[in-house]
């Protein structure tokens, strides 16, 4: 299908940010419905509620001349980004909690993409850019860390390939709920740098590349992956001069011609610091085009970025022909999604069943879908337990005794108020709990009131350090780490046993080998923290 208007032909190609929370605003609402009326292809949505949001963006598709895309990060389900949907453990804790060659875990694997699947549609999403299909090579990397499956390459793809059919499972009318995205090719993994910030350079050669990076990228080709994501890296192996995103020779030569990729090729958000921090806004949308992208993903903005375009046709540096191939995807895709035989009447409201009832924006046949959130969370929970791993200590190291006092030292990284799950999990296990919080502002004064240990029976540290856009790290702060090497000097001054658990990167671990147990937890979710709690008292 061509649309015939150059304007609205570039325009379904612009995939802006909308932000679910502000959607009960009627101005914002007013603004987004003009971008659906000009003819955007769609949105990338943050934020928002299972109630009221599926609801606004009902509207919206109203408004639209051709149905919109909307799509979202919900790498850990629905509960990601809305309020209400299910919130499951990252890739990381996932592939540790998955015995890949039991059938039991498998179902569960299973359960958990059936929720997300069933979730996301009911909510109006269409493409859920995941599963991350980096391969985490690199220790200190800022950004993937716990979001990738892990280190090893045919381990990130049997993940992958099963994230991929449990996303795009087809329903009973054939077409399929979601597309899901392969990301963030060829592969972010070895970097110690974030690309929300700078353009991190892969310095691997092509026989590495061809052997780790890649590999996880072909074989979500294979298995159908509706989506591709192009990472901001610059990667000499594959091209000496360009950063990916503006590369043909990566965008068109290696993945849609060499892997013979039919699908959507998404550029990564266009107004991250790796690109906008170098190049106005019209030369990063055009020369991503002149690569080879299908979608320009949440650019500054979406007029400046769809006028460039539209000049760049028209000047001759562009061809209408090389819109089109991109417009002809994006309606594939819709098709395949059902999009255009789909009713886009306003959702029911959520009524008051077992798990509640959420509406299903583009429900086959308008009817409403029942979502049974209790056992999604169920799901969540069991995953989340199961993916607690003792990656040092022994059965002689644990349990700790349940009769002596815990001194418990919660190590907050970002000063969000962590731990709160992981203490009274230590006060439901072991009865008296002493607690302190630190972070990087008030580590030394809180310290120096706390290192008195003589009544404990044994010393607890939990780290909570994030893995977020822009952060530039994913280890703890020099301070929190002097503590913790000071803590643990005193515990074993003091002849107490001390574990040490990481509800963020597993890597952190690394430094404090002379802690008696080290747990990773992987998440930092409610469960995860009461699991570990549980681990130290042999509850496990």
């Amino acid at each position: 299908m061509k649309i015939p208007i150059l304007r609205h032909a570039v325009a379904q190609m612009v995939m802006p940010r909308i932000e679910g929370k502000q959607l009960p605003d009627a101005a914002y609402r007013s603004a987004m419905a003009a971008f659906a009326e000009e003819g955007i292809g769609g949105f990338i949505l943050f934020g928002g509620d299972i109630d009221s949001t599926p609801r606004y963006l009902a509207e919206l598709q109203a408004r639209a001349e051709f149905p919109l895309l909307i799509s979202s990060d919900v790498e850990r389900g629905l509960g990601q980004q809305l309020e209400g949907g299910t919130r499951f453990p990252s890739q990381r804790a996932v592939a540790s909690a998955i015995g890949r060659r039991s059938k039991k875990d498998v179902e569960l694997l299973g359960l958990m993409l059936d929720a997300v699947r069933t979730e996301s549609r009911a909510a109006g999403i269409h493409i859920v850019f995941s599963p991350i299909m980096d391969v985490n090579n690199n220790p200190d990397n800022p950004i993937i860390c716990t979001r990738s499956f892990g280190e090893d390459p045919e381990t990130v793809e049997w993940f992958g390939r099963h994230y991929i059919r449990g996303l795009q499972k087809p329903g009973a009318d054939g077409h399929r709920d979601l597309l899901a995205c392969a990301k963030h090719f060829p592969g972010h993994g070895d970097t110690d740098q974030d690309s929300h910030s700078v353009l991190p350079v892969i310095r691997a050669d092509r026989a590495r590349l061809n052997r780790v990076e890649l590999p996880p990228f072909r074989e979500a080709v294979k298995d159908g992956v509706g989506t591709v994501m192009i990472a901001h890296l610059l990667v000499p192996a594959l091209d000496p001069v360009k950063p990916v995103t503006f590369s043909k020779k990566v965008v068109t030569a290696l993945l849609r011609e060499g892997m013979a990729f039919e699908g959507l090729i998404v550029s990564d958000a266009l107004d991250m610091g790796a690109l906008a921090g170098e190049y106005p806004q019209d030369e990063i949308a055009i020369r991503a085009v002149e690569a080879g992208m299908d979608i320009l993903l949440h650019p500054v903005d979406a007029r400046v970025t769809i006028d460039a375009v539209v000049k760049a046709v028209e000047q001759g540096r562009l061809t209408e022909t090389r819109i089109h191939e991109s417009v002809d995807r994006i309606m594939a895709a819709k098709k395949q999604l059902g999009l255009f035989t789909t009713p886009l009447s306003p959702p029911l409201a959520r009524g008051e069943s077992k798990g509640g009832v959420l509406p299903r924006g583009e429900a086959k046949g308008g009817h409403a879908e029942k979502i049974d959130y209790e056992r999604h969370r169920n799901t969540a929970r069991e995953l989340g337990r199961k993916a607690v791993t003792l990656l040092r200590g022994d059965k002689k190291k644990l349990p700790f005794d349940s009769g002596k006092s815990v001194a418990c030292f919660v190590l907050d990284d970002d000063g969000q108020g962590m731990g709160v799950s992981f203490t009274q999990g230590l006060m439901k296990q072991f009865g008296t709990v002493s607690s302190t919080t630190l972070t990087p502002d008030v580590c030394d004064a809180s310290l120096s009131s706390h290192l008195d240990l003589s009544g404990a029976g044994a010393v607890v540290i939990g780290i909570f350090s994030r893995i977020s856009a822009s952060k530039g790290r994913s280890g703890i702060s020099p301070k929190l780490r002097d503590a913790t090497f000071e803590i643990l000097r005193r515990a074993k001054a003091a002849g107490k046993r001390s574990a040490v658990i990481s509800f963020d990167s597993p890597y952190i671990l690394d430094q404090f080998k002379d802690a008696d147990v080290l747990i990773a937890g992987y998440d930092r979710m409610d469960a995860i923290q009461e699991a570990a709690a549980e681990m130290i008292a042999g509850r496990t």
